[in-house]
């Protein structure tokens, strides 16, 4: 297999790397792209007595990190499900995250976890909306809640798309991916604490599985 740390493509007349880290670089707008942080969830579990170490979250910051240093983005768009729970310490830890990149500005497409008000979430720097359109891209959490058909092309989260492996031993193994079908395209849950759905792609798809830090192509 030729895994990469990145992967450069150009796709929709746009130049895009997709990072292992599960973000995508989108080099013409200088910004970050990624979905379904899912932050505060170990929190979550922690309240319901379930031992989930609060390094998880951790985890998620600190690749948010090395995303930033290797890219220097403009913007960081936060594709929904950026939180999952009520408040908890890992907000004040997101809080404090966003306060060492002052300079970078962040927007949330809502998702169906990110129920608290515009305050909140003007507290902590980021500007809301549903969507974004910015052509050639229509930029959503979850695809399906779109009305009408959109000229553009939806990029969105929400489902945590993945794709099933086959071994040589015939052992099988589920691996996070990025999915470019003909309308649409899925990013990976960034989050650490999140599950997946597998995804069939058609033969003209572009999938590209993450395999622990590496990318690789897979169709």
């Amino acid at each position: 297999m030729n895994l990469k740390e990145e992967i450069e493509i150009k796709f929709r007349g746009q130049n895009l790397i997709l990072s292992a880290l599960k973000a995508i670089y989108w080099i013409e707008q200088e910004a970050l792209m990624l979905s379904d942080l899912h932050l505060g969830k170990a929190g979550h579990f922690r309240k319901s007595g379930i031992a989930i170490p609060s390094t998880i979250n951790d985890g998620n910051l600190f690749r948010l990190d090395a995303l930033i240093t290797r890219f220097s983005p403009n913007r960081i768009l936060f594709l929904g499900d950026l939180f999952h729970s009520d408040k908890n310490m890992e907000w004040e830890t997101f809080k404090n995250w966003r306060n060492k990149y002052t300079q970078v500005e962040m927007h949330l497409v809502v998702g169906n976890h990110d129920f608290y008000s515009p305050d909140d979430y003007e507290e902590l720097g980021l500007i809301c909306s549903a969507e974004i359109k910015s052509e050639p891209f229509l930029l959503v959490h979850d695809e399906t809640t779109i009305g009408n058909i959109s000229p553009l092309y939806t990029v969105s989260g929400h489902i945590h798309p993945s794709v099933r492996m086959i071994g040589k031993g015939r052992q099988a193994k589920r691996i996070p991916c990025f999915y470019f079908g003909e309308s649409g395209a899925l990013l990976p849950a960034f989050g650490n604490l999140t599950g997946t759905h597998i995804v069939k792609p058609s033969v003209n798809d572009l999938v590209f599985g993450v395999i622990e830090e590496q990318i690789i192509k897979i169709s």
